[in-house]
């Protein structure tokens, strides 16, 4: 293990619960400027397997299982629930690959992406240019910078992991339109899928939302780290000395933290769908 991510493993256990979705969210501000990731098209785990769309479509054959793992949140599990997509947002839009994905299956919708990464706002907005109705917002997702009931549909991949889970849904139901989608990714360590199950149909109703789906992940999501070693130790060969163990670490490549808790039956990725009642 690396002395930085031992010392911010550390420093979350002696910190409130209240103030570790931010330090999280320092660090993933960090990364952007240090990792060679910023030159790719995702920033987000994988899904395994692969979707065959993904294999050979450019940009996202270079990355089909983040692509993937991207359309089995806003598509695949929620395909069945009927509800306009003409206004999507994506909360932690990252370097812009989910709006590409999203943008792919629902060609005619007005995409909007937020993130709190400077870096990575910038990223998209040179990246996306070909893509003309696409918005692109720098700002929180404990605070979005939006109005009321805006959004048909709203989708996210592990932002909830780092805004918190529940500031996260109140500020994704405001934002939602009476009768929208909400659908994401999250993931948590030493909680099981029953136990995450309660609690997210404890906090949905009481921000205005009904639980449509809920799908354990953990499985495809680890799987996606073990057939995706190759590429990210490629990238990793490229960080620069002194954050070299760091990205193996935060990348859970095999005798990480990360990667012992997934093989352990610790750790637990999960999606959700979620309606906004009318």
């Amino acid at each position: 293990m690396s002395f930085l991510y031992e010392l911010k493993r550390r420093l979350r256990q002696k910190l409130p619960p209240s103030l570790r979705p931010k330090v999280e969210e320092a660090i993933y501000i960090g990364l952007y400027r240090l990792s060679p990731a910023r030159k790719l098209n995702f920033f987000n785990g994988g899904y395994s397997p692969a979707a065959p769309h993904f294999l050979n479509l450019a940009p996202f054959d270079r990355e089909p299982l983040q692509a993937t793992l991207y359309d089995f949140v806003l598509h695949e599990i929620a395909e069945e629930f009927e509800g306009s997509r003409e206004t999507m947002l994506d909360i932690g839009c990252g370097l812009g690959g989910g709006i590409r994905v999203a943008a792919e299956r629902y060609p005619n919708s007005r995409i909007t992406g937020i993130d709190v990464n400077k870096t990575a706002v910038n990223v998209c907005r040179k990246r996306l240019r070909d893509l003309p109705d696409v918005t692109l917002v720098r700002g929180n997702g404990r605070d979005l910078p939006f109005t009321e009931a805006e959004f048909d549909f709203i989708f996210s991949v592990g932002a909830a992991s780092y805004i918190g889970l529940q500031p996260f849904l109140v500020e994704a139901a405001r934002v939602l339109k009476p009768d929208g989608l909400l659908t994401f990714s999250v993931g948590y360590t030493n909680s099981s899928f029953e136990r995450q199950v309660e609690i997210v149909n404890e906090q949905a109703p009481a921000c205005g939302l009904v639980v449509e789906k809920i799908v354990d992940i953990t499985k495809n999501v680890f799987a996606s780290i073990d057939d995706d070693i190759p590429r990210r130790q490629a990238l990793i060969n490229r960080v620069p000395w002194p954050f070299y163990n760091y990205a193996k670490d935060w990348s859970d490549m095999p005798g990480t933290i990360r990667y012992q808790e997934y093989a352990e039956g610790r750790r637990l990725d999960y999606a959700v769908v979620c309606r906004k009642q009318s």
